[in-house]
């Protein structure tokens, strides 16, 4: 295992992961981002990342990771509980990371965050590292959804919590036909106005729109081995939240 000085600078170990579009498509609106979640969900977006950090139950000298942490409000939000112990955010985009380093000092949190580039299914940690570890809205982009949970649970200490917050696919009842339509339309129009990258928005959408849905992804986390899983559904099955313990 690399140190995390080392770890910071992005040195990632193991097999390398073709992941340069997703990477170059977040790359593109990172600094439009968190405007961009805010603005589109109506900022349910900060209530669901504050669902997922309640839900990990951390508690006094936890260590944390945060997976996908994009522009770090999950890791920040953790980073504010004074109890929790070691809090770690990873990330492929160094774009993204730029901007989470940026507020973590602008919050005086910089001493309590280490951020760090590597990718999600071949993480520089050891087995059994973590209490918990998080992960908001990437599951779908690393590109395999059994392997990047396999990596979780890895580096998971037994007893430890899995939260994992994600979009779910449009239902078939009224209010998943109006999700189905602002993800066809609204979504990749307004997405692609104000980052200048509409395919980074269609991306979004249709990585949405094909992604499993809820039993599928209890499924994968019962395959991993996890026990008393849950799932949450949120906003109407915009999103859900779910949650194993290894």
């Amino acid at each position: 295992m690399l140190d995390l000085q080392d770890q910071a600078e992005g040195i990632v170990t193991g097999p390398k992961v073709n992941s340069s579009d997703n990477n170059a498509l977040f790359a593109a609106i990172a600094t439009r981002y968190d405007l961009l979640n805010h603005l589109l969900s109506l900022n349910i977006d900060r209530r669901w990342r504050r669902r997922l950090v309640n839900c990990a139950g951390a508690k006094g000298g936890d260590k944390i990771l945060d997976l996908c942490t994009g522009t770090g409000d999950v890791a920040l939000r953790f980073a504010r509980n004074n109890q929790v112990g070691e809090i770690v955010g990873v990330d492929l985009s160094e774009e993204m990371l730029r901007i989470a380093r940026r507020k973590t000092r602008e919050n005086r949190l910089g001493r309590r965050i280490t951020l760090l580039r590597a990718h999600a299914l071949q993480l520089p940690f050891e087995d059994n590292r973590f209490d918990t570890v998080t992960i908001a809205f990437g599951l779908r982009n690393i590109g395999h959804h059994q392997r990047g949970i396999c990596e979780m649970v890895r580096v998971l200490k037994r007893g430890g919590q899995l939260p994992i917050l994600e979009f779910s696919p449009p239902g078939n009842d009224l209010s998943g036909v109006c999700y189905r339509l602002c993800l066809k339309t609204i979504i990749p129009a307004v997405g692609g106005i104000m980052s200048d990258s509409s395919r980074a928005y269609r991306h979004l959408s249709s990585s949405i729109a094909s992604f499993p849905g809820p039993d599928e992804i209890i499924a994968l986390m019962e395959t991993e081995g996890l026990k008393k899983l849950r799932a949450q559904r949120l906003t109407r099955g915009i999103a859900y939240l779910y949650r194993g313990e290894k």
